[in-house]
């Protein structure tokens, strides 16, 4: 009897046909794949008879133009793709309304380079014949305005992309209305190729209207009273996602926090009322430090050290404080904010400072503490201020003091299209202020003072810059105000060309003792050569006197740029083309 064969045997038998199998698929792939390789070609696609977006589409369709430059790409699967190129040319046209286009395909070989060339003629669009786009639910009547504002009409040509549009416009007036739960409950696009024609039949169920609900927040960062003037919503209003994400970036712009988190609690929603919930965290360091260095010619080199606290205790008080030391001017100041109001915008302002300032024959040092009401949205900014100041001062052989209650307004408008680097944008602002002796000050007087600054931008890299001052002082005689509140020009902020505060009324001993009446006006061309610098050429023109009748003085030049991340640098060399010789100066700011 023969012996039964071993399970063992077997398994090495089977165990040996597996690998040796295994070893043959993998030298045959690579026999395959090293063929393939050896005989790849390369085909160029050319479409024609359309352009922009159709041939952009069609492009982005067609396989054959999608895979030209693959390696895998072989004769065979050329000669495949461009059988496949009407139909892929057709899919392409018929989102913009063309269903029935006339594609002529050429395919030609030279060598291993292929070419293949599609004219195409889109042919009669189809057209739009009906258009019903209705609304129903609870807004039926509030969305009926957004329906009939869909953006396909009768005779249109049917572009699909213009309809998915329409209705993602049609379902966003819902959300923002609180119909957060608005769906279409009929959609339907209906085409007849051979008429040409097409009918829109949408109708929008808006579902019921959510409000917001409460908002909640167990922070105890600031006080919930202030928390709540920051809500840009009331319980009670239409929901609208977009207001969430307005209060987060109004709770970060206060720079009280360094997280905020604010969602809508669906699940507990009540009677239609969706719970808002607040989440804060207080930042690590709530006081700020800065140190910085500059130079500018009419201040010379300055130093600055600034203490900013971001949030004093829980009623949203801040307080900053700076001191500066430079060679012709020295500050020290302290300034502390109140939110009243909207707190976004509305502040009490107390503020205290000392400066005392050096220039020509000039001496003067002033204290001034006040009170100011502000408002300062980002277009419109206005506030008035009570003032009082103690000043003394050397003009030249003349001293004085000037101790004054002085009240004030002021208020400006700003349109621009970015308030860190402005392409285009206008800024008119204008100050008022004055005091009596009636109220126990040295002098009695009015002043106004008006200031606007344009920036255009006409072409790429190229700016036009142009500003302007007026001032006007009524008053008996400038000899009853001190320095800080005459008028003066010259500088680099005023009139290049000459010095800091050079051009005004002078005594009978040559010295500028300032005037009643100011008249400054710039223009700039500013030409952007890199990112990091460019090159500018200006005219200056103005003066300070006290009959308004006085020449201006000129001043032109031209100018470098550099934009540093610590700030920008100004370097000018500007001409006092008023001035016999035309005396030269140079203007340098650093930072």
């Amino acid at each position: 009897m023969a012996a039964a064969p071993s399970p063992t045997g077997s398994a090495t038998f089977l165990n040996t046909t597996s690998l040796f199998c295994r070893i043959l698929f993998l030298l045959l792939l690579f026999f395959l794949s090293a063929s393939s390789s050896a005989a790849a070609v390369s085909v160029d696609v050319e479409v024609k008879g359309v352009e922009d977006a159709l041939r952009d589409n069609i492009l982005s369709r067609l396989k054959i133009f999608l895979h030209k430059d693959s390696r895998r790409l072989t004769a065979y699967e050329i000669r495949r793709l461009h059988r496949q190129a009407e139909a892929d040319i057709g899919k392409a046209l018929a989102p913009f309304g063309y269903y029935a286009p006339t594609v002529v395909g050429d395919l030609t070989q030279e060598g291993e380079k292929w070419k293949a060339v599609y004219t195409v003629s889109q042919g009669e669009p189809v057209r739009v014949t009906a258009v019903r786009v209705e609304t129903e639910g609870q807004g039926r009547e509030e969305m009926t305005a957004a329906a009939k504002a869909f953006p396909l009409r009768i005779d249109d040509v049917l572009d699909q992309s213009i309809y998915e549009k329409g209705k993602k416009e049609l379902v966003r007036s819902a959300l923002k209305a609180g119909y957060i739960t608005a769906r279409f409950s009929r959609q339907e696009l209906r085409i007849n190729r051979e008429r040409k024609t097409g009918e829109v039949d949408l109708v929008l169920d808006t579902g019921p209207r959510y409000m917001f609900g409460q908002t909640a927040s167990d922070q105890e960062i600031i006080k919930p009273d202030l928390l709540a003037r920051y809500l840009p919503y009331r319980a009670g209003e239409p929901w609208t996602p977009a207001r969430l994400y307005e209060l987060q970036r109004i709770l970060y712009a206060t720079d009280f926090f360094s997280r905020v988190s604010v969602r809508g609690d669906f699940d507990a929603a009540r009677d239609l009322q969706i719970p808002v919930t607040v989440e804060l965290e207080s930042p690590e360091h709530l006081n700020r430090y800065s140190f910085g260095l500059g130079y500018a010619t009419d201040t010379g080199a300055r130093a600055q050290l600034e203490w900013r606290n971001r949030l004093l205790n829980t009623s949203g008080h801040k307080a900053r404080g700076t001191l500066q030391i430079s060679e012709f001017e020295n500050l020290a100041s302290f300034r502390y904010d109140i939110p009243r109001g909207d707190p976004r915008y509305d502040s009490y302002v107390l503020g205290a400072s000392y400066r005392d300032e050096t220039w020509e024959d000039t001496d003067t040092s002033l204290f001034s503490a006040g009170v100011s009401m502000d408002h300062g949205e980002p277009q419109f900014r206005y506030g008035v201020s009570v003032e009082a100041r103690d000043e003394r001062y050397d003009v030249g052989a003349t001293s004085g003091t000037s101790r004054l209650l002085m009240p004030g307004a002021h208020a400006a408008v700003i349109w621009a299209d970015s308030m860190l680097r402005t392409r285009n944008g206008l800024l008119i602002g204008v100050n008022l202020n004055g005091s009596a002796e009636a109220a126990g000050s040295d002098a009695t007087f009015m002043q106004v003072v008006g200031s606007s600054k344009l920036i255009l931008t006409p072409l790429t890299s190229w700016r036009l810059i142009g500003r302007g001052s007026l001032g006007a002082t009524l008053v008996d005689s400038i000899e009853d105000l001190p320095p800080s509140l005459r008028f003066y020009a010259g500088g680099d902020q005023s009139v290049r060309g000459y010095e800091y505060k050079e051009l005004g009324t002078r005594d009978s001993s040559g010295t500028v003792v300032g005037g009643r009446y100011l008249v400054v006006g710039s223009a700039e061309l500013e030409r952007m050569v890199s990112e990091s610098w460019g090159v500018a050429a200006f005219f200056d023109v103005g003066n300070a006197m006290d009959d308004p009748e006085v020449d201006f003085e000129q001043g032109a030049g031209l100018g470098v740029r550099f934009r540093l991340p610590f700030g920008q640098v100004r370097v000018d060399l500007a001409s006092a083309i008023s001035e016999d010789g035309y005396p030269v100066r140079l203007h340098l700011s650093v930072g």
